[in-house]
């Protein structure tokens, strides 16, 4: 039998037999909350009003879990608000749909280097767009997301990473793996291996790839034994962490491909320097080739080209020290002057960008600005020779690629400025951002083919996302953009130059936003 007592008293009671004696002779409303909602005057107007409010009271929480209605902790406040315009620019981020991605990303950089926080009419905005937060949002705001979506009984974004690794979505518990790998590597291996045979194969997979995360020597024998998964993208993801172990079986098997692919033969000369030749032996396909993730392309099996492809591949997984007989740019020199050059120069570069080998890459950079200037025999200025410059400036580091874009800066070189352009760092240092927009001002003032030849590749406008935002140089970059002489011929500069200087005004506005002092309380304002 039901128990109506609590029915009664919440007001249900009455409104059922309301239901049975009709609305003229039903029992009036009880006193409380819910009663002071009724304004309607006519009876049945007032029943059907009585029944709305009684019946959604009446379900309410039946869903929910025992203790869902217990009071969570009060909200920390994670450090002082931002300053009121910083915080409207932060909605207006918010909300401006995928272009103002990149800016969001800034704008919680700058928050979390002034420890400053979004305000709490903001968190709404935050949690609606949580997919779509930078990294760094969760150091600025993360705790007072979590809390609020604790308060709202969802779960909390940190959850994922802190929980348990062997339950969830994919997503899931491929970040709460990695977040265990990056608490401890060796302990987070051993448990993958205990389970990892019962996953299915897109688990595993996953689970494969973020042993990046913390990735040793240690790892190597569990990866090696992926390589023979019934699962493809298992193999796959095997495949691309083991060259990233230089002193692996794999980086051996694959650094005896290369060089018996690739080997220099020298002649001595009496009085003279010894001559090299590069002997190249492409490679054939093979399963043992392929378990280790060297395959021809479809595209390549259709336009031709399969070894030259499968040499190109090897040499990208060849660990460097394989070519220790011999200097970096020998080897760069004689790969250039072979009939192979392309295959194997791009395997080369894939090698050292993996490695990260700043010795490589600055010997290769100096060997190519040598031949584009015409001083390395057999080689001539072209297109492509240029193109491979740009390549090797762009495995340097940050400093050292402004130090020699500086250089030819002052050199005056505008084709080779505007090619290495298109690379280089994400974000420039303040002296090279002020080299650069002299340089602008330089070539703006010149000839009319001098602003043509500025104009075509498209780069200029997208230096307004990596030249430093500072006051000067938005300034700079404004008034070279208002300078433009006014003739169809500029137009295409003229574009550039307006979207160049706006969003480093853009970028100089959120920065200045964060400078502006909070207003103080107004009983603190009082006081003083």
């Amino acid at each position: 039998m039901t128990d109506t007592t609590d029915l009664a008293a919440d007001g249900w009671e009455p409104i059922l037999a309301a239901a049975l004696l009709g609305a003229e002779r039903a029992p009036p409303a009880l006193p409380g909350s819910l009663a002071d909602f009724v304004m309607e005057t006519d009876p049945g107007s007032a029943l059907l009003a009585r029944l709305a409010l009684h019946g959604i009271h009446h379900l309410a929480g039946l869903d929910l879990a025992a203790d869902a209605m217990e009071p969570i902790g009060p909200r920390e406040p994670a450090g002082p608000e931002c300053p009121p315009a910083a915080a409207n620019r932060l909605y207006a981020l918010l909300t401006g749909g995928y272009p103002a991605r990149e800016r969001l990303r800034e704008w919680f950089d700058l928050a979390a280097d002034a420890g400053m926080r979004p305000p709490a009419w903001l968190h709404q905005a935050l949690m609606r767009h949580a997919e779509h937060l930078p990294e760094t949002a969760r150091a600025v705001a993360g705790a007072e997301l979590d809390w609020l979506a604790n308060a709202c009984g969802e779960a909390k974004a940190a959850e994922s990473d802190a929980g348990d690794w062997t339950e969830g979505s994919l997503a899931a518990r491929r970040a709460a793996f990695a977040a265990f790998r990056a608490r401890d590597p060796e302990g987070a291996r051993t448990a993958l291996e205990a389970v990892f045979r019962k996953e299915k194969a897109d688990f595993r997979e996953a689970l494969v790839g973020a042993l990046w995360t913390g990735l040793s020597p240690a790892d190597e024998p569990f990866l090696e034994a992926c390589l023979d998964d019934r699962a493809g993208g298992v193999r796959q993801a095997a495949q691309r962490l083991l060259p990233r172990l230089p002193g692996s079986p794999y980086a051996s098997r694959m650094a005896v491909r290369a060089t018996t692919a690739l080997v220099i033969t020298s002649k001595s000369r009496l009085l003279r320097s010894a001559t090299h030749e590069l002997a190249v032996t492409l490679p054939e396909e093979s399963p043992t080739l392929a378990r280790d993730g060297v395959e021809p392309h479809a595209w390549e099996r259709r336009g031709g080209g399969v070894r030259a492809g499968l040499l190109r591949d090897i040499l990208a997984r060849a660990p460097l020290h394989a070519f220790a007989t011999h200097p970096p740019r020998l080897w760069f020199e004689l790969a250039l002057r072979s009939e192979w050059a392309e295959p194997i120069v791009q395997g080369l570069f894939s090698a050292v960008a993996r490695e990260g080998d700043t010795a490589w890459a600055r010997d290769i950079a100096d060997l190519l600005a040598e031949a584009y200037e015409g001083k390395v025999s057999g080689l001539r200025r072209s297109n492509e020779l240029l193109g491979r410059w740009v390549q090797a400036l762009d495995l340097l580091p940050g400093p050292e690629w402004e130090a020699r874009v500086t250089e030819l800066i002052r050199a005056r070189k505008i084709e080779v400025v505007l090619a290495v352009l298109a690379k280089g760092p994400d974000a420039f240092s303040e002296r090279f951002s002020a080299a650069l927009v002299d340089w602008l001002a330089f070539v703006t003032r010149g000839s009319e083919s001098l602003r043509r030849d500025l104009a075509k590749p498209w780069v200029i406008a997208r230096l307004g996302e990596r030249l430093w935002p500072g006051e000067d140089i938005a300034a700079t970059a404004a008034a070279l953009a208002a300078r433009l002489p006014e003739d169809e011929g500029n137009d295409r500069l003229r574009q550039q130059m307006t979207s160049l200087a706006e969003t480093l005004d853009l970028r100089v506005a959120i920065r200045r936003e964060f400078e502006t002092p909070n207003p103080r309380p107004i009983e603190e304002t009082a006081r003083g």
